[in-house]
């Protein structure tokens, strides 16, 4: 059955899937025999999100596969919903971790967002949860400059100005001077995130909520439009004082790029074509923070170069160019050794099998490593996940005997959230600096079974 000329735009098709997920007519019915061809809007789009979301006509219909973007995008007829598999609550908790949002304890199950509307709507939440802590300690206020005619002056009389306006000619005399305000350019900014966000929230609770925030930061002055350039404008201006802002303005960039567009406070909800988190950005930083923060005898540098790893013969470079220098997610070092490099990918490798174009990027930092090794650390929520290692046989390219070798490693998400808990018993460091010390080790792991009672999410122990 060939695809009909277009899909009908009457009805909105609602297609939902999950991260690294793939659907088409054979899963969803309603794909069946519908294209985009008669739309060049939508495929613009289409072509747009390529990378992030591949939207491509089948002979049956449309083909929707999913990478590691989650959220919710409007392609012509189709509603697309991507959820993590993650729950709510675990997900809540890492993304605070990671971005280093305070531990709000007011996100309940019952107000945080379902799978029903997205993550975006956890994010929207955490926003609202950092605001509602500000206004609670009260907004920051700095001193602004105002001049103005007064009849009982103070500040600084503006003398110039009374010479060139020929003197005194009313019982008021232009002053210049300060009054401490909330309404300054950090306050404006958070609250046109509020704006945004409540435009973007799909629960009609949350979007309540959050515009009942922005009303309570009354005479500060609404942003006529708000981009990137004015989020780095405050994040720069930030102090000692202003520091607590710093989560807030985090949340509202996160919002931002995701959202791939300039932020426009007369911009109508419909117009906005949707939102997309890239959860490997999300994943590269959250492991960055808890190996920080927990290795006990080494340490990571993140994206180093490796600069001498690919060279320009020097006979044979007419251009000049210079030489590619790839940039592993992390560097580990004991001491100042550099030991081996590290990548990391939000897939379940262990699920859903690894890319072979991955596969040629980790032996070139296997290659690269002294220790001949590499690791990927990979998302998995499966209790069955174990490392595997992929060694590279061509002899000439091992310095040693042993095999250059690459280690596909399991990240147990729901075992690192249940660590990372705030109200954890004093055990749970110790647990965590174990977790973070087998998540680098040069050598496979595998899973082992607890000794008394039911075994842990995941515990590993050495071969």
């Amino acid at each position: 059955m060939n695809p009909s000329p277009r899909c009908d735009n009457s009805v909105p098709i609602i297609v939902e899937l999950t991260e690294w997920d793939h659907v088409g007519p054979a899963r969803v019915s309603s794909l069946r025999g519908c294209s985009l061809a008669g739309d060049p809007q939508a495929r613009r789009l289409a072509e747009t999100l390529r990378s992030r979301l591949d939207i491509r006509e089948g002979y049956d219909g449309l083909e929707i596969r999913s990478t590691s973007f989650v959220g919710r995008v409007d392609v012509g007829p189709l509603r697309i919903a991507i959820g993590p598999k993650l729950p709510a609550m675990p997900l809540a908790r890492l993304l605070r971790y990671a971005y280093g949002l305070r531990d709000v304890a007011a996100i309940e199950e019952t107000r945080s967002p379902t799978t029903r509307h997205g993550l975006h709507d956890l994010l929207i939440a955490l926003l609202a949860a950092e605001v509602e802590e500000l206004l609670y300690r009260g907004l920051a206020r700095r001193y602004v400059p105002i001049s103005e005619k007064l009849a009982s002056p103070r500040g600084h009389i503006l003398i110039d100005r009374v010479i060139r306006e020929g003197g005194v000619m009313e019982a008021r005399l232009p002053c210049r001077h300060f009054e401490r305000r909330a309404d300054w350019h950090l306050n404006q900014v958070l609250r046109a995130g509020l704006d945004v966000a409540a435009r973007m929230a799909e629960s009609r609770d949350l979007r309540r909520r959050v515009l009942q925030l922005s009303a309570m930061f009354g005479d500060v002055g609404q942003l006529t439009k708000f981009g990137v350039d004015d989020i780095d404008r405050a994040e720069r201006g930030l102090t000692r004082l202003t520091a607590a802002s710093g989560p807030a303005l985090t949340i509202i960039r996160l919002l931002q790029d995701s959202m791939g567009i300039a932020f426009d406070s007369t911009r109508q909800a419909s117009r906005m074509p949707g939102f997309l988190f890239d959860m490997n950005i999300f994943f590269q930083r959250l492991l960055s923070r808890f190996l920080r923060d927990n290795l006990t005898s080494a340490r990571i540098k993140d994206e180093l170069a490796i600069r001498s790893l690919f060279a320009y013969a020097p006979d044979a470079n007419p251009r000049r160019r210079t030489a590619p220098a790839p940039k592993p997610d992390y560097a580990l070092f004991h001491a100042n050794t550099l030991s081996l490099f590290l990548d990391a990918k939000y897939r379940d490798v262990w699920e859903r099998g690894l890319p072979a174009e991955w596969l040629y990027q980790l032996s070139i930092y296997a290659l690269a490593s002294p220790d001949e090794v590499s690791v990927l650390l990979y998302a998995s929520m499966s209790r069955e996940a174990r490392d595997e290692r992929v060694e590279l046989r061509q002899q000439e390219l091992c310095s040693t005997r042993r095999p250059v070798s690459i280690i596909l490693r399991p990240v147990p998400l729901l075992y690192l959230a249940e660590l990372l808990e705030p109200d954890q018993a004093a055990g749970a460091v110790s647990r965590r600096r174990q977790l973070a010390d087998q998540l680098v080790g040069p050598r496979t792991y595998h899973d082992v079974p607890a000794a008394n009672g039911p075994r842990p999410p995941l515990q590993w122990g050495f071969d």
